[in-house]
């Protein structure tokens, strides 16, 4: 078994926990504004800020590294297919850390302030799931790149 191989499985390893793992983490944000209880909401997106930065964002950090190893690897001139996603996917990884991660980190701060209110508290938490719809899209596109391979 070659390295390359190894990196390519650990790349979607990588790739494809990281966009379960986002998925996951929205749907338990979205439950926890359906219980309308300021209490849960506050403990959900606690789990969800601690999922990213002790797991998701490790990850994304991974699939650049070998992603950018595998961009090393490529003799002569790169398809259209690998620079878009070679694009795409440095630009999804480091919006998900700035913006994802930054604003989950505000987002928590806001929400377990003393006297907020329910609906303020659901509100900032929908703007946070909708930044995770935005990133799970992205990659999505970039999985259609990777996988169509266009010309």
């Amino acid at each position: 078994m070659t390295t390359g191989l190894v990196v390519k499985f650990l790349h979607v390893l990588f790739v494809a926990t990281w966009f379960g793992g986002i998925s996951m983490m929205a749907m338990v944000l979205r439950d926890a504004t359906r219980s309308n209880n300021l209490d849960t909401m506050s403990r959900a997106l606690n789990r969800a800020q601690r999922w990213n930065m002790g797991m998701f964002m490790p990850l994304a950090v991974l699939a650049l590294i070998t992603g950018i190893y595998m961009m090393m690897q490529v003799d002569g001139e790169m398809p259209l297919w690998l620079i878009v996603k070679e694009r795409l996917g440095s630009m999804v990884i480091l919006l998900f850390i700035l913006f994802v991660v930054i604003y989950g980190r505000k987002a928590l701060n806001q929400v377990q302030t003393s006297g907020i209110e329910s609906a303020k508290a659901q509100s900032i938490i929908k703007r946070y799931i909708m930044l995770l719809y935005i990133s799970l899209l992205l990659m999505a596109v970039l999985i259609f790149f990777a996988t169509v391979k266009l010309a």
